[in-house]
C-alpha cells in the first residue's frame, strides 16, 4: 500500500509542524474530518484532562452493535438528514445532544414538523464540539450483573466531546471505567464475545507498547482477541468502519474494489485476514463482500448502523447502490434494510451514517449467551443438546414457559420445546434428528420486564444450522386426527399410521411442551415396552392421552421420533370462550369464524406488552407472522385474507391463531371454508 500520504500526516501531526495543515483550506479540513487550525494548534491537549480509573472486576464482555439497544446518540447541529432521525425514532429512543434549552426547543419544533416519533425522543443539554458521536461516544460492556460504560482518551483535542461518555453514565446511573488508551469509535468494532477489530492506527497513536494496548483492551473491555488489521483504505482517517463491519458473531462485511485499483491487493488481504480466523463460535468467519470502488458518487456501504432489527444503509445515488442493498438483504435476512440518502453535508467514503450516530445499549437487556456446539456436518447421536445462559439485566424474573428452543427439520415448520432449568441461569433442551437431517434452530426468552429476545438476534430468518451425517431415510408417518382438540368429557386418542413402503423404527413418543397447563400420560395399543419399536407398513398404533386441563387454553404437541424423521401432532384446547378468559378491558377475538375470504383479529391491551401474533396451519406450518414487537396499551386489528406470507391462497381447513403476550401463550382455532 502507498502510505506516503499517511506517513506525512502522522509525522506532521505529532511532531509539531504546522505546514501541512496550513496547505488545506477550511472546507477541505471540514470535509476531511481532520483537525481545524485551532485544534491543530492544541493537539498536545489530547487526553490532557483524562484520568484513568481502575478496571472492572470479574468476567466482562464487550457489547456488539447488533445486540439489544435502547437508544441512539446524535448531536445538533446535525450531520445527518432528518429522514434518518424519523426512521430511527420508530426503532429506538433518539437522544439528541444540544447546547442549550433554547436549542432544545428549536430542535423539538423541527422534530414535530418532520414527523419524528416524539414518544421516542429525549435530549442531553451538554456542550459538545462536533456531531461525530461515533468517535467520542461511549463503549459498553456486560459485567456479571450490570451493563457498564467504558471511556477512552478521544484522539482529538475536543474536550467537550471527550466528556460525553461520563455524562451518559450519569444519566443512566451506570458504572464508568476510564481506559488509558487513545482511541476513536470509528476504529473499533466487536462481536459481543471478546473479539474486537481495528486498524493499526490504535498502535500508532499510543505511546505505550502494542502489547500494553492489547492488555488494556482485555482488562477494560473483555477483548481477548484483538484483531489489528492493516488499513486498506489508504486515507488519513484509518477507521475500520470505512471498509469493514461485524454483521453478527460469525459474519464480517469487507469492501471490495476493482482489480484495477492500486489498493485491490490490500482489500483482498483484509478480507483474507478475517476468512482465515475463527469467530467466537469456533469456526472461520463468513466474509461478505460489498462492492465499494469509492469513486464519486461515493460508496460508503460499510458505514451503516444496526439498531435492533433494522439496518440503516447510506446510499448516494451511485450505480452501485442496488448491489449494496442486495448484499445486505442476503447477508442479513429478516432485518429491515432502510436506505438513507445523504443530507446537506453529504456522505463520504471516510465519513457517512455510522460516523455520525452512536448506539446506546439496553441497560436492562435480556441476554442469551450461546456457543453452538454443532456446526456444519455432525455425527449421529441420540440427541443434540442446546445449552444457553439467559440473564435478565433488568433483574426481572424470566418467564419459564417462554424459554424455548425453536427448531426446524429439513426445512419444515418450526417447532418449539421448553428449556430445562439447569441452575445458575443455564438452560437446555434436546433436539432429536436423524441421519441426513438438516437442523435449524434458535433460542427464545422473555422476562417480566416485557423484553423478548432471540439468539441469533433475528431468530427464524437466520438460525443456527447443522447437518447430521449420513443419508436421509424416507418414511411417512401420519396422525389420525392430525390435531386433537381436547374436551374434558371425551376420550383422547391419536392413531399413528405408517403409510410408507418400509418399516418405521419409532425411537420415542413424548410430549412437546412443559409450559402449558396440560399433563398427560401416554398409553399405546399395542403397548410399547421398549424402543426402538418397529411399525410395519400399513400398521398403526393408538396413543391414549390422560388429560387434566380445567378451563385453560393450551397448545401442546405429541412428538414421535423415528430413525428418519421427527413428526409431531398438535394438541390444543378449544373449550374456553373469549368471555371466560378476558374481560372488557383486554381481549383477543377472531371473526368471523369460520372465515371465507377475509377475517379480522382484534386485540386490546390494557398495558404495554411484548406481542407475537402468528397464524399456523393445523400441521404446525407457520402461515403468517402478523406482529412481533412491543406494543403500547390500546386497540389493534389485523386482517387475514386466507393467504400465506408469500401471497399464496391457503387450502380450506383448520388454522391456529397463536398469541404470545409477555411470554404467555393463547391459542384460538380458526376454520377456513
Amino acid at each position: 500500500m502507498n502510505k506516503k500520504y499517511l506517513l506525512i500526516f502522522v509525522a506532521f501531526l505529532w511532531s509539531g509542524m504546522s505546514l501541512f495543515a496550513q496547505q488545506l483550506s477550511s472546507e477541505e479540513l471540514k470535509k476531511g474530518r481532520w483537525l481545524s487550525q485551532e485544534e491543530y494548534d492544541n493537539r498536545s491537549n489530547v487526553g490532557k484532562f483524562f484520568q484513568p480509573s481502575e478496571a472492572p472486576e470479574g468476567p466482562i464482555n464487550p457489547v456488539a452493535e447488533f445486540e439489544p439497544m435502547e437508544a441512539v446518540l446524535i448531536a445538533y447541529p446535525f450531520g445527518i438528514p432528518m429522514e434518518l432521525i424519523v426512521e430511527m425514532s420508530n426503532v429506538v429512543k433518539v437522544t439528541t445532544l444540544v447546547h442549550s434549552t433554547s436549542q432544545q426547543n428549536s430542535v423539538t419544533t423541527q422534530y414535530e414538523n418532520a414527523g419524528v416519533n416524539m414518544d421516542n425522543v429525549d435530549f442531553m443539554v451538554e456542550p459538545h464540539n462536533t456531531y461525530w458521536t461515533r468517535d467520542y461516544g461511549p463503549w459498553f460492556i456486560r459485567e456479571e450483573d450490570q451493563v457498564s460504560i467504558v471511556n477512552f482518551t478521544y484522539n482529538r483535542p475536543r474536550p467537550d466531546d471527550d466528556i460525553i461518555p461520563a455524562k451518559i453514565a450519569d444519566i443512566y446511573g451506570a458504572a464508568v471505567y476510564n481506559m488509558p488508551v487513545v482511541h476513536t469509535g470509528g476504529n473499533y468494532m466487536c462481536d459481543g464475545f471478546g473479539i474486537a477489530a481495528q486498524t493499526e492506527l490504535v498502535y500508532e497513536e499510543n505511546s505505550i507498547s502494542d502489547a500494553q494496548v492489547d492488555a488494556y483492551m482485555e482488562e477494560y473491555l473483555g477483548v481477548t482477541d484483538n484483531f489489528v488489521v492493516t488499513d486498506p483504505l489508504d486515507d488519513y482517517i484509518m477507521h475500520i468502519d470505512c471498509w469493514g463491519k461485524f454483521l453478527d458473531v460469525d459474519k464480517v462485511l469487507v469492501s471490495q474494489v476493482p482489480e484495477s485499483d492500486y489498493r485491490y491487493e490490500d482489500y483482498e488481504a483484509a478480507a483474507n485476514y478475517f476468512a482465515t480466523r475463527n469467530c467466537a463460535y469456533g469456526y472461520p468467519f463468513e466474509v461478505i463482500r460489498v462492492y465499494a470502488p469509492g469513486n464519486y458518487p461515493y460508496t460508503p456501504y460499510t458505514n451503516s448502523l444496526i439498531l435492533n432489527n433494522t439496518v440503516f444503509l447510506p446510499i448516494t445515488g451511485s450505480t452501485h447502490d442496488a448491489t449494496a442493498i442486495a448484499t445486505y438483504e442476503e447477508a442479513m435476512p429478516g432485518y429491515n434494510i432502510v436506505t438513507v440518502m445523504a443530507g446537506s453535508d453529504g456522505w463520504l467514503n471516510s465519513d457517512a451514517l455510522h460516523c455520525r450516530t452512536h448506539e446506546i445499549a439496553d441497560f436492562g437487556m435480556l441476554k442469551i449467551t450461546h456457543i453452538p456446539a454443532f456446526h456444519g456436518e455432525v455425527e449421529v447421536q441420540s440427541a443434540y443438546t442446546i445449552e444457553a445462559k439467559i440473564h435478565p439485566y433488568s433483574n426481572e424474573s424470566l418467564y419459564a414457559d417462554s424459554l424455548l428452543v425453536y427448531y426446524q427439520i429439513n426445512g419444515g415448520a418450526f417447532q418449539f420445546m421448553t428449556m430445562t432449568d439447569n441452575g445458575e441461569e443455564m438452560f437446555s433442551a434436546d433436539i432429536i434428528a436423524s441421519e441426513g437431517d438438516e437442523v435449524a434452530y434458535y433460542i427464545h426468552a422473555a422476562d417480566e420486564s416485557g423484553r423478548s429476545e432471540n439468539m441469533p438476534y433475528i431468530g427464524a430468518p437466520d438460525p443456527f444450522v447443522f447437518t447430521v451425517s449420513g443419508e436421509a431415510v424416507s418414511e411417512n408417518i401420519t396422525f389420525t386426527p392430525d390435531t386433537l382438540f381436547v374436551h374434558e368429557t371425551e376420550e383422547h386418542v391419536i392413531i399413528i399410521n405408517n403409510t410408507g413402503d418400509g418399516p418405521a423404527a419409532i425411537t420415542n413418543i413424548v410430549r412437546g411442551e412443559t409450559g402449558s397447563p396440560l399433563w398427560w400420560i401416554n398409553h399405546t395399543v399395542p403397548e410399547i415396552t421398549s424402543y426402538p419399536y418397529e411399525l410395519l407398513p400399513s400398521e398403526s398404533i393408538e396413543v391414549y392421552l390422560d388429560v387434566a386441563v380445567g378451563k385453560a387454553i393450551f397448545y401442546d404437541s405429541l412428538i414421535v421420533t423415528t430413525e428418519a424423521n421427527n413428526y409431531h401432532s398438535i394438541v390444543a384446547s378449544d373449550g374456553v370462550g373469549v368471555n371466560d378468559e378476558f374481560d372488557s378491558k383486554e381481549y383477543f377475538v377472531i371473526a368471523p369464524n369460520p372465515i371465507n375470504n377475509h377475517g379480522t383479529i382484534s386485540l386490546v391491551l390494557e398495558e404495554p406488552a411484548a406481542v407475537q401474533l402468528e397464524i399456523f396451519h393445523i400441521n404446525g406450518q407457520l402461515i403468517q407472522r402478523l406482529e412481533d414487537s412491543r406494543l403500547s396499551s390500546g386497540s389493534y386489528q389485523y386482517n387475514w385474507d386466507g393467504r400465506n406470507s408469500q401471497g399464496s391462497e391457503m387450502e380450506n381447513g383448520v388454522y391456529l391463531v397463536r398469541l404470545q403476550k409477555n411470554g404467555e401463550v393463547t391459542i384460538q382455532k380458526w376454520i377456513k371454508m
